[in-house]
């Protein structure tokens, strides 16, 4: 749960600091908190093995060799969630692929009782592994393209992401866009006159 708590600080920080740049995304806090979470956890995997190799049964092979090659690759794949798209949503896809790969050690450790150093045994093992689904979930949806999860006619097609450099133009185009700007100036309507 170690990885959680840092996951959640560290989106509740990156989430601060993008509302005082004052381009806040939900999306965005939520990805780059995940981008720290998985180098921590790439980092603890390099310098603290002991409780990842007591995740994989004895009959592993290279075990201490699996270990650090998961460890840089978890910071890899954490550097790799700070890119633009389309590398961002592949490196989203890769993470939830490794961390499905990596779910059986988990349930390893519950079923066969492992005593794992610096975590509690008894429920502990098996509280993790619906919170490992979270993870997953987190890693696909903070690395979506925002233009692909809202619906074409939403009432939001006038705001622009943080992320994209275009400007918003709404449901008219560039026309109504300069369209409303000039009546904005003129203060003339264009909207038509019922003929009643």
């Amino acid at each position: 749960m170690i990885f959680l708590f840092v996951l959640t600080t560290a989106t509740a920080a990156a989430s601060l600091v993008l509302a005082l740049r004052r381009r806040y995304s939900t999306r965005q806090a939520a990805r780059i908190g995940m981008a720290i979470a998985m180098a921590f956890a790439g980092v603890s995997h390099l310098l603290m093995p002991t409780p990842f190799l007591q995740h994989l049964p004895t009959w592993v092979p290279m075990r201490e060799e699996l270990i650090f090659l998961t460890g840089l690759l978890e910071i890899v794949l954490g550097a790799a969630l700070l890119l633009r798209q389309p590398w961002r949503r592949l490196a989203g896809l890769v993470l939830a692929g490794y961390l499905v790969a990596v779910f059986p050690s988990n349930i390893y450790v519950a079923v066969a009782g492992v005593e794992v150093d610096g975590q509690p045994g008894g429920a502990y093992p098996w509280l993790r592994l619906p919170v490992q689904l979270l993870f997953i979930a987190w890693a696909l949806w903070s690395t979506r393209d925002p233009e692909l999860s809202a619906p074409p006619d939403s009432d939001k097609a006038n705001v622009t992401s943080p992320e994209d450099p275009r400007p918003a133009l709404g449901s008219h185009g560039r026309a109504g866009a300069q369209l409303a700007a000039s009546d904005s100036v003129t203060g003339a309507s264009t909207a038509p006159r019922s003929q009643g």
